[in-house]
């Protein structure tokens, strides 16, 4: 089906990423309208200059802006109940180290998890999609990782593939079964490494229920060596990979991604000078998650202007879980983003849009024009400063999914 929407008062984009070699900035164009067929666009100019579209249902943009879709590169969608809990413990002066030693953090949510049902599972977190739908996100990286054991585990990566068949956010899996060391083998660190290994690994790649491989690289979970042992069986059986690195201490996770040539490192709030070089230069993107520092309290911030300055490619995500980061709206993270990487609207939305379509290789999103997917945001906002600074109310008036309008009026 074709469609044509018309009547912009202001459509902006990243250039494609292919193409790009100007990071960070969005260009305004001299357009108002966009036709789209099918899920494609096909023309993006002024209505004037439009090529036929009698054919095409036209869609009226009322003088509203537009950008690309928004992507949330990270995600931890599935779970199985909230830790509000924890939180309010958190709020009173309980550490995260505190929570999690007396049973709550991670394996809270492993043990609700193996015992919801599959089908539970999927509406709860259909739930949480359509927040972040309205919201502008078009694309979600959704990761597993509260289950730790076979079978749960593969319990949630089926709950993401039968979402993403049925939700009209396009969801990229994730296996993150080293999240944590599960109950069972607190005492057994290279048992669990080797079930990781020798089964899961091997299972979920031939089952194609991941395109990645997550890992927890931190002090007191799994060390750089694990990481390299588990990521490199991963890389074994055609997985990309990817790491949580350096959010607690300057353990050097960063470095060991870029060696590994890992789609993103993430978190990177101790992150040094040793592992932004090491990111100039393999290409691996800098993830950045302030709705979870924020979340925990954080005093430290990812030395943001410095990665941008040494040409280091940044990525924008929600880090959407029950623990640390219980927020689907990217809008907000756009909103901290500046606030606390005191950096432009421009670059945060190009993080949130260009450079997390890098952190998923996707090259068919996260920009605007001829033959990009249809995936765009129509902002109720007279230019794209507004957005982070009018926060906490919904100023997506319309999103467009693969060229259907699936959000009408917020």
């Amino acid at each position: 089906m074709r469609r044509f929407y018309t009547g912009a008062g202001w459509i902006t984009t990243p250039e494609p990423l292919h193409n790009s070699h100007d990071l960070y900035r969005f260009q305004t164009l001299n357009a108002d309208s966009i036709l789209v067929d099918n899920d494609t666009i096909t023309w993006v100019g002024r209505a004037g200059d439009a090529p036929e579209h009698a054919d095409a249902e036209i869609i009226q943009l009322n003088g509203m802006g537009v950008t690309p879709g928004l992507i949330d590169f990270h995600a931890h969608p599935v779970f199985a109940d909230t830790r509000e809990e924890e939180f309010q413990l958190r709020t009173q002066g309980v550490t995260y180290a505190e929570i999690a030693a007396a049973g709550g953090g991670i394996l809270n949510s492993v043990k609700k998890l193996r015992a919801t049902d599959e089908r539970v599972l999927v509406e709860r977190t259909r739930n949480y999609l359509d927040n972040a739908l309205a919201y502008g996100t078009t694309t979600m990286e959704a990761k597993s990782g509260y289950g730790l054991q076979p079978e749960a585990e593969y319990k949630m990566l089926r709950v993401i593939r039968s979402l993403n068949d049925s939700h009209a956010i396009d969801l990229i899996p994730t296996f993150l079964g080293a999240h944590e060391f599960p109950p069972e083998y607190r005492e057994d660190h290279e048992g669990y490494i080797q079930l990781l290994i020798n089964e899961m690994i091997p299972e979920i790649a031939s089952k194609n229920l991941a395109e990645s491989c997550d890992i927890f690289c931190e002090t007191g979970v799994y060390s750089l060596e694990d990481t390299k042992r588990i990521l490199s069986a991963a890389k074994k059986h055609g997985l990309k990979v990817k790491v949580h690195a350096d959010q607690l201490t300057p353990l050097g996770g960063t470095v060991l991604a870029s060696e590994l040539n890992a789609l993103s490192s993430d978190h990177l709030e101790f992150i040094d000078d040793a592992g932004i070089a090491a990111l100039q230069k393999s290409g691996t993107v800098a993830g950045l998650l302030p709705l979870a520092s924020h979340f925990l309290r954080m005093p430290e911030d990812p030395p943001v202007r410095k990665m941008i300055d040494a040409g280091v490619t940044c990525a924008l995500a929600t880090d959407f879980n029950p623990g640390s980061a219980m927020c689907e709206s990217m809008q907000m993270v756009i909103h901290f983003a500046v606030i606390r990487f005191r950096i432009t609207a421009e670059e945060a939305f190009w993080m949130a849009t260009a450079g997390s379509a890098k952190a998923l290789e996707l090259t068919d999103r996260g920009w605007l024009g001829d033959g990009a997917l249809a995936d765009f945001v129509v902002w109720n906002a007279r230019n794209l400063q507004i957005i982070p600074y009018h926060f906490g109310v919904n100023l997506a008036q319309m999103v467009v999914k693969r060229g259907e309008v699936v959000v009408r009026n917020g």
